[in-house]
């Protein structure tokens, strides 16, 4: 199995497979209506030499399109920013989504009020990204 480096466009072509393969998003996010961008801050030792964003055109369970862009073309009403750190954390299942948004681990351009109401959606979203087989850059092998 090829593990995928995250916030490259074969992931986000994965995630986008395992959203849609998942009935558990589909019950959870069957009232989100948004686009939502993740942005990965630059980290240019681990070959990031920019930020990058990968933005999710989700809609009621369902997810249409997954595109890696530069954070200034994103156009998502839900923009989730952070650093690497945090996104290995939280896709490796160390850190809970919402939790890192209150603990401002990461940062939220958008309703905090609308994703709380969706926390659920959150959830079931990042537990989609923990099924594709990931290769985090600092990691051996």
């Amino acid at each position: 199995m090829t593990h995928l480096r995250p916030f490259s466009q074969p992931w986000a072509d994965a995630l986008r497979d395992a959203i849609n393969a998942d009935q558990a998003y589909r019950v959870a996010a069957r009232t989100w209506t948004w686009p939502v961008a993740l942005v990965l801050e630059a980290a240019p030792a681990l070959g990031y030499p920019v930020d990058t964003a990968v933005e999710f055109d989700l809609d009621r369970g369902t997810c249409t399109a997954a595109r890696v862009l530069d954070p200034s073309a994103a156009t998502a009403p839900f923009v989730l920013r952070a650093q690497y750190a945090a996104w290995k954390r939280i896709v490796r299942g160390a850190l809970d989504p919402v939790m890192a948004v209150a603990l401002r681990q990461v940062r939220l351009h958008g309703s905090l009020g609308t994703l709380m109401l969706h926390a659920g959606a959150a959830k079931a979203l990042i537990a989609c990204a923990r099924t594709v087989p990931t290769h985090f850059p600092d990691e051996s092998g």
